[in-house]
């Protein structure tokens, strides 16, 4: 290989490397949103209908939060599979947290143009400054298209 083509290679990697970094920082760049926001993915919507929060039981340091969803399907065809561990929460410490499967809505199917209503519940502590909502289930087509910015979306719940 000459030079020539050792440069015009090394310069095709450095700007592919380029373009990946830009485009993971782009990705995982979070987005605050007000609460009231609808978190589209492809053709599904995520819609907050509140949030409840409780004392935890035993230890005393923990609460429970509790997030009612509806959750559209926009899609003509396609079913969308929903699973707590969909949405998470994220604190302004950057610490996530998994919902409780066993006192969330069990995983379910929402047909092509049909709507329903779940409950994602965590427990998490006490104090844990600036949780956000978020999403993630995957990369879908629409999501090339986006930017995957449903992915970056974080639902200010409290400040």
């Amino acid at each position: 290989m000459g030079l020539r083509a050792a440069v015009a290679v090394l310069a095709l990697a450095g700007l592919g490397l380029g373009i990946t970094t830009a485009a993971y920082a782009l990705a995982h760049s979070p987005i605050d949103v007000p609460v009231t926001t609808v978190v589209r993915h492809d053709d599904f919507a995520f819609v907050l209908d509140g949030v409840i929060v409780r004392h935890g039981p035993e230890p005393l340091d923990t609460r429970v939060v509790e997030i009612p969803l509806r959750i559209e399907n926009h899609a003509k065809i396609v079913s969308y599979h929903w699973t707590p561990t969909t949405a998470y929460l994220v604190d302004a410490d950057g610490h996530r947290y998994e919902s409780d499967q066993l006192k969330s809505t069990p995983a379910t199917t929402i047909r092509a143009g049909q709507n329903a209503r779940v409950k994602v519940v965590y427990n998490i502590p006490y104090y844990s400054p600036g949780l956000r909502l978020a999403f993630w289930d995957g990369v879908m087509m629409g999501d090339v298209f986006d930017g995957l910015r449903y992915a970056r979306l974080r639902l200010r719940l409290f400040d």
